[in-house]
């Protein structure tokens, strides 16, 4: 459910499972991909894959279902290549 536009966002919002990147972090909050993107090399956060988790964790800080931005997420790591793993209860 869509939160009003007057509702300041929630980036503590966890994600359904927590997502560790071997060496460099685990992702188990909104904050936390807010996080990984802020750190991206300009050439990779212009990609598409990038741009679409941008655009899902906004929405997801505004009450969207949080699994967009995890599938979104997965998605741009899997393009990347990046070894990630998934962690704690289904």
């Amino acid at each position: 459910m869509a939160r009003d536009s007057k509702t300041v966002a929630d980036w503590s919002r966890p994600l359904p499972r927590p997502l560790t990147i071997p060496k460099v972090m685990t992702l188990s909050t909104l904050t936390d991909v807010r996080a990984l993107m802020r750190h991206l090399p300009k050439d990779h956060g212009d990609r598409p894959a990038w741009r679409h988790v941008a655009a899902e964790i906004e929405r997801a800080a505004a009450g969207v279902d949080v699994i967009d931005v995890f599938v979104a997420l997965r998605l741009a790591l899997s393009i990347e290549r990046v070894e990630y793993r998934m962690t704690g209860q289904a």
